[in-house]
């Protein structure tokens, strides 16, 4: 079992504040800053000398974050963020796609679909998040191509079973694409054996990598055929630098389109990498301990909490019923507590680098709030 005190101390950004905003935004350890800041400090050294020491130490953070995920490398990009990731696959998709989403899913799991032409079935689900599975098993047997999720909801922290919903797609022949935003790095997401299709993440949440970073990853599922969007890279012979006939890659590198981005792509390779040396499975636990508690110090402060009550759907999100949130989280942030407003509660979302002395800090204030 990790030593939680000693990872906590990994992350400076905690010290003299409550963080309890993950899903707004992690917090970065020194040695993923380092690792970018690497690349920069040579670029400053060596200029251009370094561009093929770059370009290995690239394809090694490739392989490392495929394992990861349980991808092929070879259908692995790095890009700048998950919308753009959703843009390459709408349009890979092609037009008129038929769609399946939840009703309050993230936008950016919707809108690049809608602008591409897709019509798309929004499925209901109940106010902590939860919908049937037999519902959603009914709706893809209608002709639906794809089914959109993201494997934690980011108002109310609902997390999917992706391993019963592959199976589903599978079963109807439905493509599966998967947001992993906010939870990569803290629960495990692998692609195999959750039959995922098509997984997109963005690396500023649990991934503690900071922004401008994403990662899209396609298996040999997903159905091949040219690029939607395409570069110099994007050619099967890249260094041929042919300009007057399409000879394109179906997935991985020719998404990426021009030249790798170096300092997104060792950030959250990095991040992902510290995430793993500690053990994903280990992180997940943690999380749900301090969830725990959470939802017990709630329950003696009668606060209900509008989020799942079986373990198996909860994740590093508890959102809090309030009457107005963002009056509370600005009070709150007042006092040096960071959380946000969400879908009219006030969200509470926590990573293994918290603890429980942060859980009590907030609940000491909430008591205080509530009796000035």
């Amino acid at each position: 079992m990790p030593d939680w005190n000693h990872f906590r101390s990994q992350f400076p950004a905690l010290e003299g504040r409550t963080y309890l905003n993950t899903a707004g935004g992690g917090v970065m350890a020194p040695r993923t800053a380092q690792a970018a800041g690497r690349y920069l400090e040579e670029s400053v050294s060596m200029g251009d000398v370094g561009w093929d020491l770059w370009l290995d130490r690239s394809e090694q953070d490739r392989a490392d974050v495929a394992r990861i995920v349980g991808a092929d490398p070879t259908r692995l990009a790095f890009l700048s963020s998950a919308s753009l990731g959703f843009n390459i696959l709408a349009q890979s998709l092609g037009s008129p796609a038929r769609i399946c989403a939840l009703d309050q899913e993230f936008p950016s799991c919707t809108t690049p679909f809608l602008r591409n032409g897709a019509s798309i079935h929004f499925l209901k689900y109940e106010k902590n998040g939860a919908f049937s599975l037999e519902l959603l098993d009914q709706e893809l047997a209608d002709g639906i191509d794809a089914f959109v999720i993201s494997s934690v909801q980011f108002a109310n922290g609902f997390r999917a079973d992706l391993a019963l919903i592959g199976e589903i797609c599978a079963r109807r022949d439905v493509l599966f694409m998967v947001d992993a935003t906010q939870s990569i790095g803290a629960f495990p997401v692998d692609m195999v054996s959750h039959g995922i299709d098509a997984l997109v993440f963005s690396g500023y949440k649990w991934a503690t990598a900071g922004y401008g970073n994403a990662v899209l990853a396609m298996s040999d599922s997903w159905p091949d055929g040219m690029p939607p969007l395409v570069g110099w890279r994007s050619a099967r012979d890249a260094y041929a630098l042919e300009n007057h006939r399409l000879d394109m890659l179906a997935g991985g590198l020719a998404h990426e389109l021009g030249h790798p981005p170096f300092p997104g792509l060792f950030t959250i390779a990095d991040a992902l990498r510290m995430l793993d040396e500690a053990g994903i499975d280990a992180v997940s636990e943690r999380i749900l301990s301090l969830g725990a508690h959470l939802r017990s110090r709630m329950g003696e402060l009668s606060i209900p909490a509008r989020s799942a009550d079986e373990s198996h759907e909860q994740s590093g999100i508890v959102l809090l019923e309030s009457n107005d949130a963002p009056r509370l989280c600005s009070l709150l942030k007042e006092r040096n507590i960071w959380t946000s407003a969400r879908d009219g509660g006030l969200r509470v979302s926590f990573h293994a680098y918290n603890n429980e002395s942060d859980i009590d800090a907030l609940c000491e204030a909430l008591v205080a709030i509530e009796l000035s």
